[in-house]
Formats: C-alpha cells, sequence, structure tokens
C-alpha cells in the first residue's frame, strides 16, 4: 500500500513539475517576445512603466511606477496622463508619459492628442494618435513611498536578476533536474523489462524453438520403446540366468 501511495505521489509531483515547468517556459517567452515586438510588456492590457525624467514632476517623481491601461483614443479625455510612443527625432520611438491638454478631430473624424509634461513650458512637438498611443495611465506611485523603492529595486538590473531570473532559473534547474531522473527511472524499468523479455524469449526459443511437437511425440515414443525393449531384455536375462541355476543343480 504504502509502495502504490509513493508511486502516487511521484505522479502528481512529476505532473505539478511539468506544469510549472510549462508555465515558466510560456511566461519567459511571452516576456521576451513582447519586450523584442513592443519594448514593454502587458498583460491583459495592462503595462507598468518606471519613471526615468522629471518633466511630470511633481505629479511623477524619478523614479516613480506607474500602471498603465490600453485604450482607445477616443476615451480620453483633457488633464488625463497618458503613455505614448514618441514621433519627436530626439527620442523616436521611446515611451513618454505625460498630460493631455486637448483633444482634437479633424474633418475626417481622427482624434488627435495634444500632450505636455506637467514640468516642461510648451506643448510636446508632436500629437499623439490612435496607432502610437499605449494607454491611459490608472495608478501610480507616490513620492517616496515604500512600494517605490520596493518596485524600484525589483524593476532594476539588480533586482530583477536577484528576484525573477535567478528563482525562475533556479525553479526551472530543479524541475528539470526531476523530470531527468523521473525520466532515467523510466528507461531503466523499460531496459530491464526488455532484458527479461529477451531473456524468456531465448529461453522459450531454446524449449519449444530446437523441436517441432511432432518431433517431441516421436522422440518420446522412441524412448519409451527403447525403455521398454531394455526392460524386456533385463527381464529374459533374469529368467535366462534361473533356469540355469535349476539345471545345474
Amino acid at each position: 500500500m504504502k509502495s502504490k501511495a509513493n508511486e502516487k505521489r511521484k505522479e502528481v509531483a512529476s505532473v505539478v513539475s511539468t506544469i510549472l515547468l510549462c508555465v515558466t517556459v510560456v511566461l519567459c517567452l511571452l516576456v521576451s517576445i513582447q519586450v523584442t515586438t513592443k519594448g514593454y510588456v502587458s498583460f491583459g492590457g495592462y503595462s507598468m512603466f518606471r519613471v526615468v525624467t522629471g518633466s511630470m514632476e511633481p505629479t511623477l517623481p524619478v523614479g516613480s511606477l506607474l500602471l498603465c491601461k490600453a485604450e482607445r483614443i477616443e476615451n480620453i479625455q483633457p488633464d488625463d496622463i497618458v503613455c505614448f510612443r514618441s514621433r519627436e527625432s530626439g527620442r523616436l520611438g521611446k515611451i513618454v508619459t505625460h498630460r493631455v491638454l486637448t483633444v482634437l478631430e479633424d474633418s475626417e473624424g481622427n482624434i488627435f492628442l495634444e500632450t505636455k509634461g506637467d514640468a516642461n513650458l510648451s506643448p510636446d512637438g508632436s500629437l499623439v494618435r490612435q496607432d502610437n498611443l499605449v494607454g491611459c495611465v490608472v495608478w501610480h506611485t507616490g513620492e517616496k513611498s515604500g512600494l517605490q523603492s520596493a518596485l524600484s529595486f525589483l524593476t532594476g538590473k539588480v533586482g530583477f536578476l536577484a528576484c525573477i531570473v535567478f528563482p525562475i532559473l533556479l525553479l526551472s534547474g530543479l524541475i528539470l533536474r526531476d523530470n531527468v531522473k523521473s525520466i532515467q527511472g523510466q528507461l531503466r524499468e523499460a531496459m530491464d523489462a526488455l532484458m527479461q523479455e529477451e531473456a524468456s524469449k531465448e529461453n522459450t526459443e531454446l524449449i519449444g524453438g530446437v523441436f517441432t511437437p511432432e518431433e517431441y511425440q516421436e522422440m518420446y515414443e522412441r524412448i519409451r520403446a527403447e525403455l521398454m525393449e531394455e526392460l524386456r531384455q533385463n527381464e529374459a536375462n533374469q529368467i535366462t540366468g534361473s533356469e540355469q541355476g535349476q539345471a545345474e543343480e
């Protein structure tokens, strides 16, 4: 009973380990693909960014973390804080977080956003369109908050390696080790079963493969006949010897 329970636990642990490994690999691939294609990571339409300039001070000090939700441009209102990809030559393609001054619409119904950093003196040099809008800021850390310090550490290179990459690699290594051991055990069992099967097959061939049933029957009849003949001869010799003894008397 204990052996069956242990085997059941091992099977469950193997399945859970495999699922965790698959989830880890999928998450790593998803993050890698999103970083490669978009430059940032988004889950369910939400993305987190870190403020690296003072253009939005004092609302968003340098080092602040903010949560951005993907949004259609027609839902954006003046005074909203939005994230977008800059079209200006000095920072082309970079993610910028600024406040919406006005919402503009042309004759064809296309909507544009005029944006400006709170600490800047003038609006941005280009308008934000739907194709370069990332989303609207729905949450951000306060100034000198403990959460900001912790998340800033986690999003830094050292914190990212220490708290995210290394644990993931360690977990993946442990799961792979358990899976390798399980696979090795299964291979050993398969090899033992194969060797037993081959040995059984060889024995069967030695016993049943040398003679056919007809040959077995023929050999049996021949040996039986030889034994019967030998017994008759022994009996005859005994009778002859007894008769000779009587005659001599």
